[in-house]
């Protein structure tokens, strides 16, 4: 293993073995990012949102919502990771090491790494992320890793200065798919920036924006789960665009069509009884009987007065007709 630490472009800030309930454990995660923090940084943890990250490395944790059903998808996969390594070795044939415990890269120092095991091809060390997954998710798997593991390897790769990895995963406890991950520069060098942008706002203490994200939903919910104040006074500009936003938003989801007939129906309420509506000396629109149209209930009225007028009536026979376009 001293190989492999005069190799590595990282240093052993936490020895293996650790977990949350050792106080050096927490201190070295608030050093700085890792593999599953820079992937719910880019949006693609659908449990965790940036500013929660934001929280937790700044020492504000977060109260977690009770979930048996993740609390146990985790714990399995943990019990699961030895399992999930050996199957590695057996369908790949190349050797297995344990993780060296908490990594931090030389540069940048914000960058960590928890890695769950290591291997060697050809004289090389490469980095083993090891996952565990319900049979829902063999589709997303069979032809490539998804992003969010295949980032978190790419960010392994930049902590380590190593070329490759690889990601195993066991789907619904049956099947064991193994992807080989090639160092892609192009998104180290992503992740370089937006994980410097992030961390510089932990040291700042500038949370970055909320999201539209359920994961950031729940956050908020889980931040402030009962007012303790009346009232707030807030910038009028900025609510009254975020209103706009909403209804703008609303109106779209409703689709077009629904759109349109709003609008329409706002335009006949302003028309009232009348044919016409001007605006600004100009004929905007009309509300009109439809042209060549003949009523059959007001005729038959017409031919005999004394007929109940009340099976007649039925919707306007008035037409909206547009004027003006170029508004």
């Amino acid at each position: 293993m001293s190989e492999y630490l005069y190799r590595s472009g990282a240093q052993v800030i936490l020895a293996p073995g650790s977990g949350p309930d050792d106080p050096a454990w927490h201190t070295a995660r608030l050093a700085g990012l890792g593999g599953s923090d820079i992937a719910a940084i880019c949006g693609l943890d659908k449990w965790t949102a940036p500013l929660e990250i934001w929280h937790t490395k700044t020492g504000n944790p977060v109260p977690r919502r009770p979930s048996p059903e993740r609390d146990e998808a985790a714990l399995m996969g943990h019990v699961l990771e030895p399992v999930v390594a050996r199957r590695f070795a057996d369908i790949t044939g190349l050797p297995i090491f344990p993780s060296p415990g908490t990594l931090q890269a030389l540069d940048p120092e914000w960058a960590l790494a928890n890695i769950d095991r290591i291997t060697l091809e050809n004289g090389e060390f490469g980095v083993v992320e090891l996952k565990t997954r319900s049979s829902y998710a063999l589709a997303e798997w069979l032809d490539e890793p998804p992003t969010g593991p295949w980032l978190q390897v790419q960010h392994y790769l930049m902590v380590t200065g190593w070329s490759f990895g690889w990601i195993a995963c066991l789907i619904g406890g049956q099947r064991t798919v193994v992807h080989r991950v090639e160092r892609d520069e192009d998104t180290i060098a992503g992740l370089r920036a937006i994980g410097g942008e992030f961390w510089k706002q932990v040291q700042d203490r500038v949370p970055p924006p909320v999201n539209g994200s359920a994961a950031c939903t729940d956050l908020l919910e889980r931040l402030h789960p009962q007012p303790t104040v009346e009232s707030v006074v807030a910038d009028a500009a900025e609510v009254e665009q975020l209103l706009r936003d909403r209804r703008d938003a609303l109106l779209a989801m409703a689709g077009p069509e629904a759109r349109i007939a709003i609008a329409e129906n706002r335009l006949k309420e302003i028309a009232g009884p009348a044919a016409e509506v001007h605006i600004r000396g100009r004929l905007a629109y009309e509300w009109a009987p439809r042209r060549g149209q003949i009523s059959w209930k007001a005729a038959a009225l017409d031919a005999d007065p004394d007929l109940d007028p009340e099976p007649y009536r039925g919707a306007p026979t008035r037409t909206l007709r547009i004027h003006l376009e170029d508004l």
